[in-house]
């Protein structure tokens, strides 16, 4: 258990200890809310952006075409959507 003081701005500040612990950075958003007269402060699940790219990068290295052919075709067919009769 942490003991932390409240500013008069109603900020608090998280142990160092329990940051770490919880891979908590600047910036990151937490959740809060109350729960049998106590205020529950909790991670989110949701990644980071960076974390997103982390995981995706080279997800379409395998493709057995080529990606500027691909682009191409995309653009041609929403020409081709695009026009007004």
């Amino acid at each position: 258990m942490y003991t932390v003081k409240m500013s008069s701005r109603g900020q608090i500040v998280i142990p160092v200890e329990a940051r770490n612990n919880l891979n908590i950075k600047e910036g990151d958003t937490l959740s809060c809310y109350i729960e049998e007269g106590k205020i529950i402060i909790k991670t989110k699940s949701a990644k980071s952006k960076k974390g997103i790219v982390d995981e995706t990068f080279g997800l379409l290295s395998d493709l057995d075409y080529d990606i500027k052919d691909y682009v191409e075709q995309l653009r041609k067919d929403s020409g081709r959507r695009l026009d007004v009769q």
